[in-house]
């Protein structure tokens, strides 16, 4: 069985969780605090410290999007992730841009409307709504940028990818951080497609 080192207020983790579901796999769920320095067992296990990781009949592999591939490979789900070159492509092309700065940009509003502390986790009594708003205004040509690598049906490339798992977590957090998504219908049609889908239900979103 697949184990899962996970904490439910993690981003990262959630996505893998949303992929666990869709491809029905069992698995069991290890709580990792979000507190550093992580407890020691798992900084065996993985030294860096991030979750999510996973562990597959003794190989341990960390890092969400990776993990989202290896995942998808594994059970031969090449309606997820292709195997022809080019489609394939487009996928990872997707996946490194979301994470290489557009999860960025969204996260900075994160962190002043949920209250987020370095090297603590997620506290509430540190949120500053008016500041998350203010940087709403600051991300939103990042924010265009995103809609316009976004495909209009409902999925981020036209059919259900693991880029869509990859950026439903962030997505699905603009309902707690009330980032005002009208301005780019494409994203919200994105955001409100993933998170009806009963897979993500059965990922038990938190946050």
């Amino acid at each position: 069985m697949i184990v899962l080192y996970d904490n439910p207020q993690s981003s990262n983790a959630l996505k893998v969780r949303f992929l666990l579901a869709e491809l029905g796999l069992d698995h069991r769920r290890e709580t990792i605090p979000l507190a550093r320095p992580r407890p020691t067992a798992y900084a065996a296990i993985n030294p860096p410290g991030g979750v999510p990781a996973i562990e597959d009949d003794g190989f341990v592999l960390a890092e969400s999007n990776t993990i989202l591939r290896y995942l998808a490979d594994r059970e031969a789900r090449d309606d997820l992730y292709p195997r022809a070159p080019r489609e394939r492509a487009r996928v990872d092309e997707l996946l490194d841009r979301w994470s290489t700065g557009l999860r960025t940009a969204m996260f900075r509003v994160e962190v002043p409307a949920l209250g987020y502390v370095p090297g603590r986790g997620w506290d509430r009594s540190t949120a500053d709504p008016d500041a998350a708003r203010r940087v709403e205004q600051e991300i939103a040509p990042q924010m265009r940028l995103f809609e316009s690598l976004l495909s209009p049906d409902g999925y981020a490339l036209g059919s259900l990818t693991i880029a869509d798992f990859s950026l439903a977590p962030a997505l699905y957090r603009t309902t707690h951080t009330r980032m005002d998504l009208t301005p780019y219908p494409i994203i919200q049609r994105l955001r409100d497609t993933l998170i009806a889908l009963p897979a993500f239900t059965a990922a038990e979103p938190v946050l």
